[in-house]
C-alpha cells in the first residue's frame, strides 16, 4: 500500500520548471523600405540574426533592416508603415498588441498631423512565429486584422 502511495504521489507532483521548455524568441526587423525579417531561437542573438539575414535579402539597395527591431516570446508582432514611419509592435496577445499599434499611430498623427502619410499594415507575427504579409491601410480607429 505504501508502495502504491509513494508511486501516486510521485506522478501528482510537477515537473520541475528547468525540465520545461523554454518558448523561443521571436524578433522581427522592419525597414523603411517594406522590407522586413522574422527570426525564432531559443536565444535572443540567433533569433536577431536571423531576422537581420532575411530583411537584408528581401531589401532592394541601400535599407535600415535592424534599425527598429522588437522582440518577443510567444506573442504577437504587427509591422505598419505611414509614410517614413514606422510603427512596430509586439505583445502577448493581440488584442494588447493591436491597441498598442493605434497609439503610436494616433501619437504620430498628432505630432504630424495631415503630413503624415496613410498606414498599411506590411506584416504580422503569431505566437507560432509565422509570418503574414499584406499592404492593406491600417488607420487609428481599425480595431481587427480581418479588415
Amino acid at each position: 500500500m505504501k508502495a502504491i502511495l509513494a508511486f501516486l504521489l510521485i506522478l501528482l507532483v510537477p515537473v520541475p520548471l528547468a525540465a520545461q521548455h523554454q518558448s523561443e524568441w521571436t524578433v522581427v526587423t522592419l525597414a523603411l523600405d517594406g522590407s522586413w525579417g522574422v527570426g525564432t531561437s531559443e536565444y535572443y542573438g540567433p533569433a536577431l540574426a536571423s531576422a537581420l539575414r532575411k530583411c537584408e535579402a528581401t531589401s532592394v539597395g541601400q535599407s535600415d533592416c535592424g534599425a527598429d527591431v522588437t522582440a518577443v516570446r510567444k506573442g504577437w508582432t504587427l509591422g505598419i508603415l505611414c509614410g517614413e514611419h514606422r510603427v512596430l509592435v509586439a505583445a502577448t496577445d493581440l488584442t494588447t498588441a493591436i491597441m498598442d499599434a493605434e497609439a503610436r499611430q494616433t501619437f504620430l498623427r498628432k505630432l504630424y498631423g495631415d503630413s503624415l502619410l496613410s498606414c498599411s499594415c506590411v506584416m504580422s507575427v503569431d505566437p507560432r512565429g509565422f509570418a503574414g504579409s499584406s499592404r492593406k491601410p491600417w488607420g487609428a480607429a481599425r480595431t481587427s486584422l480581418a479588415k
